[in-house]
């Protein structure tokens, strides 16, 4: 009873006691707002300076790496023209016959299928197609190829006049600059003509440069040899 009464005139209870010892004051006296935070100039400059390097750095990188792919794309594409024209070259050689090589287009050109003669390091090529697929209803049958002009020429029929013009067909495209051309053939002699007892065969070298893009290019050597798939009996 005596605790009791002593609760009441105190003014408060134990539960309201606890209450204000937890009690969190609301005011904002205690807390202060930072202003002296940021970046100085000299901070901002110095970061600026740095990511103008790297981005620097990078779009050469970027540069250099997308010249790099244009001129393997270039040269792939150039390099797969001439290979097409070398294949092309090469089949018709292996199923012809009656081979005639000689350092230039001859005034007198071969008209039949018993013209024959070897070389080395010839700039002009003629053989007897095989079959009639390409040279049609022509009376020799002959296919030729020459080299002029930077370019890989072909004519169907008896060739004369100069390597290039009227007649010739280009094999080769125009990004492709041809160097140098040569047929080294040996045993063109039939053996019904000549003591001979080998296949005819045809080495053919080609060096040219791709025109690259801007100011890259790029050199090429390509060689084959063929031999005569008809038997030089």
């Amino acid at each position: 009873m005596k605790s009791g009464f002593r609760s009441q005139v105190s003014g408060f209870s134990p539960v309201r006691k606890n209450a204000e010892h937890f009690s969190v004051p609301l005011g904002t006296k205690n807390f202060k707002l930072k202003t002296s935070g940021g970046f100085s100039l000299i901070e901002l400059l110095v970061s600026m300076g740095l990511f103008i390097v790297v981005l620097t750095v990078g779009i050469g990188a970027l540069l250099v790496l997308i010249s790099s792919n244009l001129k393997a794309q270039n040269i792939q594409e150039s390099v797969s023209n001439v290979q097409f024209a070398l294949d092309s070259m090469a089949r018709e050689i292996r199923t012809g016959y009656s081979y005639y090589c000689s350092s230039a287009v001859p005034v007198n050109p071969p008209d039949g299928s018993e013209d024959v003669a070897s070389c080395d390091r010839g700039g002009y090529l003629s053989i007897v197609e095989g079959g009639k697929s390409l040279t049609g209803d022509n009376p020799d049958h002959r296919i030729a190829y020459c080299f002029a002009g930077n370019a890989i020429w072909r004519k169907l029929g008896t060739s004369g006049g100069s390597c290039g013009g009227s007649g010739w067909v280009r094999l080769t495209s125009p990004n492709v600059s041809i160097d140098a051309m040569h047929f080294n053939v040996h045993n063109a002699g039939r053996k019904l003509l000549v003591d001979n007892d080998y296949q005819p065969n045809v080495t053919i070298f080609i060096s040219g440069t791709v025109a690259g893009v801007s100011n890259t290019s790029a050199d090429f050597t390509l060689q084959t040899t063929v031999t005569q798939r008809v038997l030089d009996l």
